[in-house]
């Protein structure tokens, strides 16, 4: 960020304009129905995760019940399986409500528009957060990732990276840096206008609501 800053000027100075406006212009974006739509797309992860968490009996009785014999539970599968392929379909609608909001809202910026600044520090906070995601499924596996602990089974314990570097919750905060770093590689005025700063900052509040429902329901 400071070699950034020192280099870029300019681009460190858009940045903090857009942050700026992301809170000064809330008002003009947050009731918006395309912004609302994009964030609603997000909250469906979060959703499913927190009857996922809160409701393990009732989710089995749904999967080995509903869902027998489909996509989501063939032969062979488990309950990890089942949830992966819902995080799959969850993905699919979070990326598009970013994809949603940032298409519909303005041109698209190109690829000679994004400043060195938006370059050296939005990729730095992907690589941060992937770097966060990675060592989370190298530490506990998919089925520690997926809440196989809240169906009997065994998850290992760890107490080394990523854990032992930031938080409680590595994953989260690795997604909300990735988010992050992609909304400032595409960042434009325009964008920043109807919401696109705005929707980060959601992102990283649902990651934080589904913290406190993990350490707390």
């Amino acid at each position: 960020y400071a070699l950034a800053r020192l280099v870029d000027p300019v681009g460190c100075a858009a940045t903090w304009r857009w942050n700026l406006n992301t809170l000064k212009h809330l008002h003009a974006y947050q009731s918006s129905p395309l912004f609302l739509a994009a964030c609603a797309m997000l909250a469906v992860e979060r959703v499913v995760y927190t009857v996922v968490w809160c409701y393990p009996k009732a989710w089995l009785r749904f999967t080995r019940g509903v869902l027998r014999d489909t996509y989501f539970y063939g032969a062979g599968d488990n309950v990890v399986d089942v949830i992966y392929k819902f995080f799959k379909i969850n993905k699919c609608f979070q990326g598009g409500g970013f994809a949603l909001l940032y298409f519909l809202a303005a041109p698209a910026i190109r690829l000679g528009e994004i400043s060195l600044f938006q370059w050296v520090v939005g990729a730095n906070l992907v690589a941060l957060g992937q770097a966060l995601n990675v060592g989370i499924y190298r530490s506990i596996g998919k089925v520690g990732v997926y809440y196989g602990y809240k169906y009997g089974m065994s998850v290992p314990w760890c107490t080394g990276f990523p854990f032992n570097v930031c938080c409680a919750h590595p994953q989260y905060l690795g997604s909300a840096l990735t988010a992050y770093g992609l909304v400032l590689l595409a960042a434009t005025d325009a964008h920043v206008l109807r919401g696109w700063g705005g929707l980060a900052h959601v992102q990283a509040l649902q990651y934080a609501y589904m913290s406190f429902v993990e350490h707390n329901l």
